[in-house]
């Protein structure tokens, strides 16, 4: 039980070092305060010897006298008093020992603080041999009064005084950690064991609203801390009840795309037949059909793409640059004009040059540059207009960088601004602004990237980045 206080409870680990560190300070304290004790143990007994001298001189019998000193020697252990004066040593009380070791002990010249080693000596010290004090007299016809006393008796004193501190310590460290245990308890640990359940209650359910720990009104860390977390959590709350309508509304229109597209392709095929009617105007109308009903398969084809976008699986294989290219410039740029109005390709990437990507991937980003570089080229007015989209490539580090530059008007300001952003880089003509921000979702995990290098009245360029070297394995 005590273990599992210590190793596991932060009370206990606060009572227990609140017990330590009081009993450490007190360790440290019991030095001068036995050093003191010894000096006035001796003092104390150096003074009652001058006085029993002095009583001495004043009893005129013989049995006072004894009574006197067998009641002094009893009560202060000392075995030998003697009085000086006149330069003659006179002896008191009884007799020194006859043979035996001293330790002269002066109180004449005692210090405020004595010295420690005089008080470790006598208390870790053998416990054989006498103690002989001088001190300075009660009376002034004495010089000086002399004693002597066993050391066994001092170190018995110094060890009861020793003992007496040790409990008194103990029971101070014990009220002492006892009250800031119940303290701590109270202001900080209670507190913190709550927040501990209520984040485990959070991970298991984050939804589910139970132990709801409203915020305090305190305002220190504790106070700020259940704030943070009361506020952390309807955050949370909040972000995972989005999240999952948002998730239903995507898995909603992800659907709606699907079948609306399938309408679409049905659409086109009708819409096919009556732009080859031999009437001209229903020709016309019908060719007007067919690209209403392209733009709206488009929509539809760009919000699924981005919905799965993340969730392919990358086929990483060497590729031409040059054959990928000339594939999507043969796949792309026809539907935008023949004759005067058509746009012309200008291919400078070397026949033989490899880059290491997914195929599919890879065609996607290149289509869909060609795709709005071919609207934007498209739209210019005139007949003597430069139609013209030009790809090169250079290296850089690992990479290589096509550059694909077109002669159009350059982005609105709207699309510069939210470039790369789904939804908000729209340009309008049926657009949903996921074209870009797919193209450098599959650049990205490729090991490239896919920038905008340049825009205005003459023209954009926008720069993919593939690698040219394999992967390592």
């Amino acid at each position: 039980m005590i273990d599992r206080l210590i190793t596991r409870g932060l009370s206990g680990k606060l009572l227990f070092m609140t017990i330590g560190f009081v009993m450490l300070a007190e360790l440290v304290l019991f030095i001068p305060s036995a050093t003191l004790f010894r000096q006035d143990y001796l003092q104390e007994r150096a003074e009652r010897a001058g006085h029993l001298a002095l009583a001495l001189t004043g009893v005129p019998d013989y049995d006072g006298s004894e009574i006197l000193s067998q009641k002094f020697m009893e009560d202060t252990d000392v075995v030998m008093v003697a009085a000086k004066h006149d330069g003659m040593t006179e002896l008191v009380l009884g007799a020194p020992p006859a043979s035996s070791e001293f330790e002269l002990v002066d109180l004449r010249d005692a210090r405020r603080l004595p010295l420690f080693r005089n008080a470790f000596s006598t208390f870790f010290g053998p416990d054989a041999g006498y103690l002989r004090v001088i001190s300075e007299p009660v009376i002034d016809s004495h010089e000086s009064i002399e004693i002597i006393l066993p050391r066994a008796s001092v170190k018995a004193a110094m060890r009861d005084f020793f003992e007496r501190i040790f409990w008194l310590s103990l029971a101070i460290a014990l009220i002492t950690g006892g009250l800031i245990y119940l303290a701590l308890s109270a202001m900080i640990v209670r507190p913190i064991q709550k927040l501990a359940k209520g984040l485990g209650d959070f991970r298991e359910d984050p939804n589910k609203r139970r132990n709801v720990l409203k915020p305090s009104n305190r305002r220190d860390e504790i106070g700020q801390l259940q704030r943070e977390f009361y506020d952390m959590k309807q955050s949370v709350r909040t972000s995972f009840r989005q999240r999952e309508r948002l998730a239903s509304l995507g898995m909603a229109v992800a659907k709606i795309n699907h079948d609306l597209r399938n309408v679409l392709t049905s659409a086109q095929l009708v819409s096919d037949r009556i732009a080859m009617d031999k009437d001209e105007r229903v020709a016309v109308m019908g060719e007007r059909l067919v690209r209403a009903v392209d733009r709206g398969i488009r929509l539809c084809t760009d919000v699924l793409n981005f919905s799965k976008a993340q969730d392919e699986v990358l086929e990483v294989e060497p590729i031409r640059l040059a054959l990928l290219v000339g594939e999507v410039a043969g796949d792309t740029l026809g539907q935008f004009g023949r004759g005067p109005t058509a746009i012309d390709f200008v291919n400078h990437i070397p026949s033989e040059l490899t880059v290491y990507a997914d195929a599919d991937h890879s065609y996607r980003i290149v289509h869909n540059l060609f795709r709005n570089a071919g609207q934007a080229t498209a739209s210019m007015t005139g007949i003597d207009i430069d139609r013209t989209i030009t790809v090169t490539t250079r290296a850089e580090g690992d990479n290589i960088l096509l550059s694909i530059r077109d002669t159009g008007g350059g982005l609105p300001k709207r699309a510069k601004e939210n470039l790369f952003e789904a939804f908000a880089s729209s340009s309008g003509h049926g657009s949903t602004g996921l074209g870009l921000t797919i193209s450098r979702e599959l650049a990205r995990d490729q090991g490239g990237d896919l920038t905008l290098a340049e825009t205005g009245e003459t023209g954009t360029e926008f720069v993919l980045s593939l690698p040219a070297k394999a992967p390592a394995s």
